[in-house]
């Protein structure tokens, strides 16, 4: 006797079983999930867990945008190639606006983390054996500077933000029934690449920035825009 399984069933089978396969890593990450009580709440805070994932994933995207903005500029005030940082920006910004999804922000930030790191490395590795700037350089290394300011003040503003995710992911998580697993899954999935990726970035940044601040000191590069917001928010760099 031969069984036929509707197409549709299968499909339901093996996206359960995928989403008890993945179920543990996520209750890794955060703290476990629970079985909880699902109630009318649970939906509104998956909907505002969403929209403040959503909100902060902007705000780490135009941070990230200043950066390899910033680095493009210092790159080219020291004679760089920067051809890699400009198209990993221009990428950034084709993803700005509500046509893209936060999990597609998310992944197209991971994917600039490389050359972002990369113009890092060779910016310190220009400034540790660098000649006098000249006037025009230091002009563009200024401006360069003042962008990169920008960027680590806009993303560490979102470090706090970004720990209320995780927080609210929790909660979330706990709420939910079995079979609304799936959908927090794929709520706490970018909050917690978010997590793991903006708290380096910016330690890695404010280190990168106290080189480029001792740098203009060396140069005698004093008109750097925002420079004041520095040392308000980071402190004495």
């Amino acid at each position: 006797m031969k069984f036929r399984f509707n197409k549709k069933v299968l499909l339901f089978f093996a996206t359960y079983s995928l989403a008890l396969a993945i179920l543990p890593v996520a209750q890794a990450q955060f703290g476990g999930f629970g079985l909880g009580q699902n109630n009318g709440a649970a939906a509104a805070d998956r909907d505002a867990l969403a929209k403040a994932t959503a909100d902060a994933t902007v705000k780490v995207l135009a941070a990230r945008i200043k950066f390899l903005d910033a680095q493009a500029k210092l790159m080219e005030a020291l004679g760089l190639k920067n051809d890699s940082v400009i198209k990993a920006s221009e990428a950034l910004r084709a993803k700005e606006g509500a046509t893209s999804s936060t999990d597609d922000q998310v992944s197209a930030l991971k994917d600039s983390t490389k050359v972002s790191a990369d113009a890092d490395k060779q910016v310190d590795a220009s400034i540790a054996q660098s000649n006098q700037l000249s006037d025009e350089s230091k002009a563009k290394f200024a401006e360069g500077t003042g962008r990169f300011i920008q960027g680590v003040i806009l993303e560490k503003e979102q470090v706090p933000a970004i720990q209320n995710l995780v927080a609210q992911g929790k909660s979330v998580s706990a709420s939910a029934s079995p079979f609304e697993k799936l959908k927090v899954i794929k709520l706490v999935k970018p909050v917690s690449a978010l997590a793991i990726m903006v708290p380096g970035d910016v330690a890695e940044g404010t280190s990168t920035l106290g080189k480029i601040m001792k740098f203009c000191k060396t140069q005698n590069i004093t008109n750097i825009p925002n420079s004041d917001k520095a040392t308000a928010s980071l402190g004495d760099l």
